[in-house]
């Protein structure tokens, strides 16, 4: 799951310097490197679990943003019966962190407000409190709401 998420954002964000993180033990810092929003480093923590455990998932995420020094924790977990074969099916896997985190980086990724409205949002943990869209949604707000891929 992590190589096909690194593929999918080497081709989504076009740049190849977008890696899979080698561990570090207790001050692991997500599996997915050398992404950045607006200057500041996202912390991408991978699961391709039986269970969603979003929250347990996603408090991990915040644990290795802190020691990522990233104001941006998120989660892309393997979505059930959804394959990795192709970009189209990865890009469909879930992708979720909370809300302030997901309100902050829209507005500052969509200055004309034209695509973030359009994102299919869905609400997940046992309050609620987790936002969960696709990874292509998250590599579209990544990307400022520009066309993803090299050709884009």
């Amino acid at each position: 799951m992590e190589t096909a998420v690194e593929h999918y954002l080497q081709w989504a964000l076009d740049d190849q310097r977008i890696i899979r993180r080698r561990l570090h033990g207790s001050n692991d810092l997500g599996d997915i490197a050398n992404i950045f929003f607006h200057g500041q480093p996202v912390c991408v923590e991978v699961k391709n679990t039986k269970l969603l455990n979003a929250t347990k998932h996603y408090n991990e995420a915040v644990e290795e943003a802190g020691n990522l020094d990233s104001p941006y924790p998120w989660v892309v977990q393997k979505k059930s019966r959804v394959g990795l074969s192709t970009l189209e099916r990865i890009g469909r896997q879930l992708a979720y962190t909370d809300w302030d985190t997901y309100n902050t980086m829209c507005a500052l990724a969509d200055n004309d407000r034209y695509f973030t409205p359009r994102i299919r949002t869905e609400f997940l943990g046992r309050r609620k409190q987790l936002v969960c869209v696709t990874l292509k949604s998250l590599a579209l707000i990544l990307n400022d709401g520009l066309p993803l891929g090299p050709e884009g």
